[in-house]
This record gives structure tokens, C-alpha cells and sequence, in this order.
């Protein structure tokens, strides 16, 4: 039996180290014992139970287990998951496990397209690879957008891609958006445009980021006009990919007011493999409805968005089950 001053002790301990987040150098300071002794306290606080620690195995899945889940329950070509990180640096650590991964995947002689945003952007500047892919083309999927967001010139992006496979690469000299159909059309019609475009319909893999619903994407609001944006929160759109906005059970967004200079989501369908690169909490809508209309079929996250979007089906699945069981 401990006496009532060492359990006090033991109690004071624990609350500093698990409640506090005081590491045992810091409270033997504070305390005025040794650290071994600190140590000593803390497992004394475990056997006397004043400390219980628990562990859901169900809710925590090792990123290997949620690649294999996510996989499988999706039919995905491929799931790279990295470790959960702060928001602040979530983008920084998928654009590194897309470089890894892309260093490693990408074969000579293919024809890739790659859309904008920020983690591919990133993805782009951490690409290091030992050999030139002479026969390898980078192509962008989508003409530029604004003049002072470089997350979103597509030029700079298809340009530092190539660079990094010592690849061959097409530049797509036009907006993405133009003021009407009429306009489009026109566009559509110049030979040196057509060189890109045509390759859409050749793809062997498209790399590509998903946007976050419109009305939270602060990039969007210094390129589209007001009118548009309201256009697409009225459509509920969740997200979009090279500029295509899409809802929840994936269907286009479409007569919201713009031409589009880019690849159509139906490309992308039709295109072997699209690795959708993107993590974070407010994009776990618009990735799982990209993955559900087979618009992206590989995907790059972090874990806790991989997790989400297990959850968002078992969500639904259950909802399922509340609809039967009510028309019963």
C-alpha cells in the first residue's frame, strides 16, 4: 500500500506527463526528484491504475492495411498512404511520397498528363530520378489560369516534371478559361493547340490534384468571378479536377457559366490509369466521389484522409440498411 504523500506524488506525476505533455526531465525538475525516479512514478501510476490505456484496434489500421482496404474495396490501381501529419504540413509530405512513388512507377516511352495545384507542384520539385526518359512525353491537361498563383501554370508544371525525367514535353499555350463556347471553338481550331489536345485521347496516366469545395478554396476566388462561384455552390459542388467540378455522387457540374480549355472528365475515364494526388479533411468529399465515378483509379494521401473515406462508405452502407429497414 502506498501512503497517501507518494500517491499524491504518483498522481501529480502522471496529470504533468499524459495530461500536460511534460516530458521526465521537465518534472523531475518540477517535483524535485530524479528522472529515474520520474520513471519509476509513471509505471507505478500504470499498475496502481491510476493511469489505463487503451487501444482501439479497429480504428487504428497501419498504413499498409488501409492501402490493402482501400484497394480492395475501391478496385484502385494503386494506394500510397503516408503517415498522419499536421495540416500544416500534409501537403509537404504527400507531394514527397508522390515523388517517391512517380521516381519509381513512371516507364519510358509513355504519354502523361499532368493537371495543376498545389501538393503537384511540390510533387514536382521533389522528383529526383538517375536516367533520361528520352521516349517519355509530359503533357499539361489544362490550359493556365491567373497571373499570380504559380501553383496553377501549367507550363511551369509540365516543365519541371520533364525536367525531372530528362523527358520530352508539350506546352499549352492558352487559358484555361474562356469568356464563352464560341471562343473555345476557335481555340480548338489552332494546330499548335491540337497537338496537346489530341494527346487527351492517348494517355497512358494522367497525374492529377482534387480541389476542395469551392467555397473553401481560396485559389478559385482570385481566378473566377463571383458569379461563377456562386454558380457551382448552388450545384453543391465538392471539388473539381483540372477545373471540372463534380458532386458528391461525382455527376459534372455542368452549364455553370465558363468555356473550359482542358481535358473532359469522360477523358479521364477513358485514360488506363489517373492518380488522383491530394489528403486533407475538406477534400475527403471530393476524393471519395472522384474515386466512386472512376475519374481518378490510384491515389496518394495521408492516412487519416484514407481513413475518412473507408468511413464515408460504411457511412452510406448503413444509411442503406436505415432506408430498407424503414420501407419494411
Amino acid at each position: 500500500m502506498k501512503s497517501l504523500d507518494e500517491r499524491e506524488l504518483i498522481i501529480k506525476v502522471c496529470k504533468l506527463y499524459y495530461l500536460e505533455n511534460k516530458t521526465q526531465n521537465e518534472i523531475a525538475k518540477i517535483v524535485g526528484v530524479s528522472r529515474p525516479k520520474v520513471s519509476r512514478l509513471l509505471a507505478a501510476g500504470r499498475e496502481m491504475g491510476i493511469v489505463k490505456i487503451e487501444i482501439d484496434a479497429g480504428s487504428i489500421l497501419s498504413n499498409e492495411e488501409t492501402s490493402k482496404s482501400l484497394k480492395e474495396k475501391y478496385n484502385l490501381k494503386n494506394v500510397v498512404i503516408v503517415d498522419n501529419v499536421s495540416q500544416k504540413n500534409i501537403i509537404s509530405s504527400i507531394a514527397t511520397a508522390a515523388a517517391n512513388f512517380l521516381s519509381n512507377y513512371i516507364k519510358d516511352g509513355q504519354i502523361i498528363g499532368v493537371s495543376w495545384g498545389r501538393t503537384l507542384y511540390q510533387t514536382c520539385e521533389k522528383i529526383v530520378v538517375n536516367r533520361e526518359y528520352n521516349n517519355t512525353l509530359f503533357v499539361p491537361l489544362l490550359g493556365g489560369v491567373g497571373q499570380f498563383r504559380y501553383q496553377y501554370q501549367m507550363n511551369s508544371i509540365v516543365e519541371k516534371m520533364a525536367n525531372a525525367f530528362h523527358a520530352m514535353r508539350y506546352y499549352l499555350h492558352a487559358p484555361a478559361v474562356l469568356e464563352n463556347p464560341a471562343a473555345l471553338e476557335i481555340m480548338l481550331k489552332d494546330n499548335s493547340l491540337k497537338l496537346v489536345t489530341d494527346m487527351w485521347d492517348k494517355l497512358d496516366l494522367a497525374i492529377v490534384g482534387i480541389g476542395e469545395p469551392i467555397s473553401l478554396s481560396n485559389a478559385f476566388k482570385d481566378i473566377f468571378d463571383q458569379e461563377f462561384l456562386s454558380k457551382l455552390i448552388k450545384a453543391n459542388a465538392v471539388g473539381d479536377i483540372a477545373g471540372r467540378f463534380f458532386t458528391a455522387d461525382g455527376s459534372e457540374c455542368k452549364d455553370v457559366g465558363i468555356s473550359m480549355l482542358g481535358i473532359s472528365l469522360d477523358q479521364l475515364k477513358k485514360t488506363p490509369e489517373v492518380i488522383g494526388v491530394a489528403g486533407g479533411k475538406e477534400k475527403v468529399p471530393a476524393i471519395y466521389a472522384a474515386i466512386k465515378a472512376r475519374y481518378i483509379n490510384s491515389l496518394i494521401t495521408d492516412l487519416d484522409t484514407a481513413l475518412s473515406i473507408l468511413k464515408m462508405e460504411e457511412n452510406l452502407d448503413e444509411n442503406r440498411r436505415r432506408d430498407k429497414s424503414y420501407l419494411r
